[in-house]
């Protein structure tokens, strides 16, 4: 495989990150999914030529990441920690995952720079997580983070003309949180644009919203959607769900449901054909064949519970089906990133929507950031979503 061909945003993200080296702090860069961040990884750390330690969530990410390091430099210079992948060699480009390595902060002290991908999975508010304390240990060094979702569900308070107070959940810019473990946002650039450039495959969105968000039950702590409620309510209209899925198999090669838990996703796959159900506890081996089967077509539908969204690559893609709902900005945007990408013969990517949940947040292409009074904001077709209140509930 030849190394590839920068695109013309590829090579301004990488020249942003290589002048900012001179400035103290950490560096947030915002890469929509489908864009190339492996790409970007890859080219960055051989420009940089130093020892780089580069961290990934998952084994997925890590082996996508370290494929396209290799097409750039010496195979030799290229180590792996993580035990996801039975490996522990620290080299000059060094990928890990974070929970393999942070109970271990002495082995990696000699790391002056450190590329974070999936960034916004740092919680700047918990000191003593994986990622900060890690951090911490090895000396502080200079962080370039990636992602395509720079924001992460919070907890804030406020109080009311009567002194009341309300706890409520939102959604919160990385950068704009505190501690500010984000100096800078160094790069950003929208999918909106990617679209028009046709660096990606357009979404088109089909509403069959069989629920409407105000009449699903909230859970007990009042935080999220109460999914027991919203399953008891879909008792009724498995026929309306089975329709659209078959609407997609009709009209599409290779179709991705995201469920709302693992009873739903294996009733679902016991009955229509030539499906499987994943989750987390599907067994490694056993998840690895069903999304391997999914790619090469002898599976055209999977149901899934929160596995096959950040990580998960599968170009020819071209239809999802949401019958999970969220208000979580960041959770749908993964989502509905999966069918983005480019493949041969794909003309767009079809979005069942069975849970009113993209009339709710807005069509993907019109999530955006874009600084308003000098402050970065995150808006989409809906709204502004930074600090929007998405639930609540009285504190007593």
């Amino acid at each position: 495989m030849q190394p590839i061909t920068l695109r013309p945003y590829q090579k301004q993200v990488i020249d942003k990150i290589i002048w900012s080296q001179k400035l103290e702090g950490n560096d947030l860069c915002v890469l929509p999914t489908g864009s190339g961040k492996s790409v970007v990884i890859a080219f960055l750390a051989k420009e940089l030529n130093l020892p780089v330690l580069i961290l990934q969530p998952g084994k997925e990410i890590l082996e996508q990441n370290r494929s396209k390091l290799a097409l750039y430099v010496d195979q030799d210079l290229i180590g792996t920690y993580s035990a996801s992948m039975n490996e522990r060699t620290i080299k000059q480009y060094t990928f890990a995952t974070i929970q393999s390595i942070y109970k271990n902060p002495e082995d990696f002290k000699h790391f002056k720079l450190v590329i974070v991908d999936e960034c916004h999975l740092v919680n700047p508010k918990n000191l003593d997580g994986m990622f900060t304390s890690f951090l911490k240990a090895i000396g502080s060094p200079k962080v370039i983070g990636f992602t395509a979702t720079p924001y992460r569900m919070d907890l804030a308070y406020r109080k009311t003309e009567n002194g009341e107070l309300i706890a409520y959940t939102t959604v919160k810019l990385i950068n704009r949180t505190r501690h500010f473990f984000w100096n800078r946002l160094v790069f950003n650039i929208n999918n909106q644009e990617l679209l028009t450039a046709g660096y990606l495959s357009p979404l088109e969105y089909f509403d069959r919203s069989i629920v409407e968000h105000e009449n699903i039950p909230m859970n007990k702590s009042m935080s999220d959607f109460d999914m027991d409620g919203y399953e008891a309510m879909l008792n009724q209209k498995e026929k309306q769900i089975l329709e659209a899925i078959n609407f997609g198999k009709q009209t599409s090669k290779s179709v991705l449901v995201f469920c709302s838990s693992v009873t739903q996703a294996e009733k679902l796959a016991k009955t229509v054909e030539w499906s499987a159900a994943v989750s987390a506890k599907t067994p490694a081996k056993i998840r690895d064949n069903i999304i391997e089967s999914f790619k090469n077509g002898g599976l055209q539908t999977v149901f899934n519970v929160g596995v096959l969204t950040t990580g998960f690559d599968h170009p020819g893609l071209d239809c999802i089906v949401l019958a999970r709902p969220t208000r979580s900005i960041g959770l749908y945007y993964q989502m509905l990133g999966r069918g983005v990408r480019l493949a041969p013969n794909k003309t767009s990517c079809k979005v069942i929507d069975l849970t009113s949940t993209v009339k709710n947040i807005g069509k993907v292409e019109t999530i955006k950031l874009e600084k308003v009074d000098n402050k970065w904001e995150l808006l989409s077709e809906t709204g502004s979503w930074h600090n929007k209140e998405l639930y609540s509930f009285k504190i007593k």
